[in-house]
């Protein structure tokens, strides 16, 4: 598949829940193939994701970033409590959520999908 294919796609792959038969189908193997092993749409796809979220990527400092801390989760009100939830932002950055019944964080400094620095001026918006 190229990347004009998968972009094209994109749309009646992610209208959910999909037909079984869309899911089975010899196409939509390949345009999920093709997400995974891609960069280029694999970043498109994060973008897409971020932004249908409401949020302004240009506010974090990689799509990784705004698309991991942004996770949406229709169970959990709080970061800390929902386990799919795998980066947090908080006054001071970025980081891990420890899950110790607290507001506890592992910070990091680089992004660990892209290595992109977190700086200061970034996590502060």
């Amino acid at each position: 598949m190229v990347c004009d294919d998968f972009r094209r796609l994109y749309e009646p792959f992610m209208s959910l829940p999909l037909p079984r038969e869309v899911w089975d189908s010899p196409e939509y193997g390949e345009w999920s193939e093709h997400l995974h092993n891609c960069s280029s749409c694999g970043e498109w796809y994060l973008l897409r994701q971020v932004e249908g979220r409401g949020v302004n990527p240009s506010d974090y400092p990689c799509i990784h970033v705004a698309y991991h801390s942004t996770h949406p989760c229709d169970i959990h009100s709080d970061a800390w409590e929902c386990p799919d939830m795998t980066l947090v932002r908080t006054p001071s950055g970025f980081g891990i959520p420890v899950r110790d019944g607290g507001t506890s964080v592992v910070r990091i400094e680089y992004c660990p999908w892209c290595d992109t620095r977190l700086s200061a001026e970034a996590t502060a918006k």
